[in-house]
Formats: structure tokens, C-alpha cells, sequence
């Protein structure tokens, strides 16, 4: 997939779930009906057209001399899918070719990143993305 700049046509929001709601109850297990072959996602029980993506990113010797980082994407059930998940060690280069040392954040920002280009999200019929992530940092860079 070519790398490019965002082109500032689709503008992420926070996703607040109902007070009792759990990633479970909402997004539950089921067959994405439009991949080929079919394959579990976690999809929206009430929109068949919207389905969570778990990411996470990590960094040990955060700040210190040598860190190492890496970081994952989950978009099904792993003891189901072979195919629902990826992850990685964090590059020391970035996807337009400037140069980073590992942190926690930029960690935390290539699990989105990796998420958002592992796949043609549009083919299997999804129109909604729902990232979930620990980072205060990520959520408030991509929405406000």
C-alpha cells in the first residue's frame, strides 16, 4: 500500500458506549459475512457495518538509552482466527521516513496506524471503524 499524508476527509470521534456496556455485549464475536473467506470480527450488535479493533503499544526503557517498543492490532477472536491479528517491533523510522526513537506513544500510535492499513476495511463491508486503546495520548491527538 503506498504511504500519503491523511487527506483530512474522515474526522475520528470518541466512542462513548453505554455506562453498563461491555466490549462483549456490544461487539460481540461474529462472522464478517463480506471477507473472503468469512472471518470472525468483532462487530456491532446493533450495526452490522461497525466493528471494534483492539490496538495496544508498548515500550520498554521508555525514555532511557536503548529502548525497544512494539505493538499489536487485534480484530477477532485469536483462538478462532488466524488471521486477527498483527503485530510487530516498533521501526525506528516512520511510515513518511522520519526518524524516532522507540517510545510508549509512538508505540501506541503504530498499533493505529498498523490497524488502519492492514486492510481494506471498505471491502469487507465495514464503514465504521471503532478503535479501542488505552492511550489518553492517542485519543486526544486523533479528536480534538
Amino acid at each position: 500500500m503506498e504511504v500519503s499524508r491523511g487527506s483530512g476527509l474522515v474526522l475520528p470521534t470518541v466512542f462513548v458506549p453505554p455506562p453498563s456496556a461491555t466490549p462483549q455485549s456490544l461487539f460481540p464475536a461474529s462472522i464478517g459475512r463480506n471477507a473472503h473467506p468469512h472471518v470472525t470480527r468483532f462487530i456491532r450488535v446493533d450495526d452490522p457495518k461497525s466493528f471494534l479493533i483492539c490496538t495496544d503499544g508498548a515500550c520498554l526503557g521508555n525514555g532511557q538509552v536503548e529502548p525497544k517498543a512494539g505493538w499489536t492490532s487485534v480484530f477477532g477472536p485469536l483462538e478462532q482466527n488466524t488471521n486477527a491479528s498483527v503485530n510487530e517491533r516498533l521501526e525506528h523510522q516512520g511510515p513518511l521516513g522520519d526518524f524516532g526513537n522507540p517510545t510508549n506513544n509512538r508505540a501506541e500510535l503504530r498499533a493505529i496506524i498498523g490497524a488502519l492499513r492492514y486492510r481494506n476495511w471498505a471491502s469487507e463491508g465495514f464503514t465504521t471503524l471503532v478503535l479501542a486503546t488505552d492511550s489518553e495520548y492517542v485519543v486526544k491527538g486523533a479528536t480534538e
